[in-house]
């Protein structure tokens, strides 16, 4: 198969010392909006990732995030944003899906979705 990108970002807390993670997931392998900005584009859509592909990537995320942890207690995924490869709402029912499910544990005021509008 193809690849997506996937992004966890490590935000550490600088006074506590506290660390969580935040996971950039993509919706689709390309995009069709060819935004002047934005790499992805000029791809064009090669295709629509389903709601398992879409929670395959927080998956691998967390998968990696507890092999970083150690013996010690990794630092939580405490946010998805919808802001990888594609425009989330193009692929509208894969999204809903992937929202509806638990998203592993991520409460929905920590999901955001990023797009251009239509």
């Amino acid at each position: 198969g193809r690849r997506v990108e996937t992004v966890l970002i490590r935000h550490d807390h600088k006074t506590s010392g506290n660390a969580r993670h935040t996971v950039c997931v993509s919706s689709q392998e390309g995009c069709a909006r060819a935004c002047s900005f934005c790499a992805t584009g000029t791809m064009g859509l090669l295709s629509q990732l389903t709601s398992a592909e879409i929670l395959e990537q927080l998956w691998h995320a967390r998968t990696l995030v507890a092999a970083q942890g150690g013996k010690k207690k990794a630092a939580p995924i405490r946010n998805v944003v919808f802001m990888g490869m594609g425009e989330p709402l193009d692929n509208l029912d894969a999204l809903l899906e992937s929202l509806h499910t638990s998203l592993f544990n991520i409460g929905r005021k920590k999901v955001t979705i990023s797009t251009v509008g239509g």
